[in-house]
């Protein structure tokens, strides 16, 4: 048992494809906990997070055999982040209404905080259409909050790089979303104040 500790997370999605409980098990011990902070941080609901890695982790045991998972952590961070957009997506309408009961809240509030919810799920989708280098960029910079450095170290290029990628995100999202740009400046500062 000492050695199974010792198993990549490659090795342990070979050995769950095959049907190995233990494998899924030292998978699941791995990387829960990280991920349930991470959906306590975004949705600051406890038993929502636990529910939302509960089902991520029981789709990669029905899919394990189908799966082809070069890097586990971050195809879990991925299933997590669209798990979220969906919960939020779903729970909308409960959403106005939650801030409609909330004492001193005007109609004009209630639109604009789902507005804000729109557009940081619109600005999730077109994070996730972009080139998979440039996404970790992305996010790594604007929503992890790492500096160009610490991003060229973990990604192991070079700052330049960093820099060079972060400007061509930034050129397009103004030219797609420059109107709403302020919106953008605003909810980052929100998300950074959590």
């Amino acid at each position: 048992m000492a050695n199974d500790a010792l198993h990549t997370d490659h090795e342990l999605i070979s050995q769950m494809a095959a049907g190995g409980e233990n494998a899924f098990t030292q998978l699941y011990q791995r990387h829960w906990q990280k991920l349930y902070l991470t959906a306590c941080k975004k949705i600051q609901d406890k038993d929502a997070a636990r529910e939302i890695i509960h089902d991520i982790f029981l789709d990669l045991w029905k899919r394990r055999q189908e799966l082809a998972v070069a890097n586990l952590p971050a195809y879990l961070h991925k299933a997590l982040h669209y798990r979220i957009i969906n919960r939020i997506v779903s729970k909308k309408d409960l959403f106005f209404f939650e801030i409609l009961e909330s004492s001193g809240k005007s109609l004009y509030e209630a639109d604009q905080a789902l507005l804000a919810k729109d557009f940081t799920a619109l600005i999730a989708t077109w994070v996730e259409a972009l080139p998979e280098r440039r996404r970790q960029i992305f996010v790594r910079y604007y929503f992890q909050h790492l500096t160009t450095k610490e991003i060229a170290e973990s990604l192991q290029i070079s700052t330049k790089t960093v820099q060079n990628q972060l400007n061509i995100s930034v050129q397009f999202l103004r030219a797609r979303f420059g109107h709403l740009l302020s919106l953008l400046i605003m909810l980052e500062e929100i998300s950074r104040q959590k």
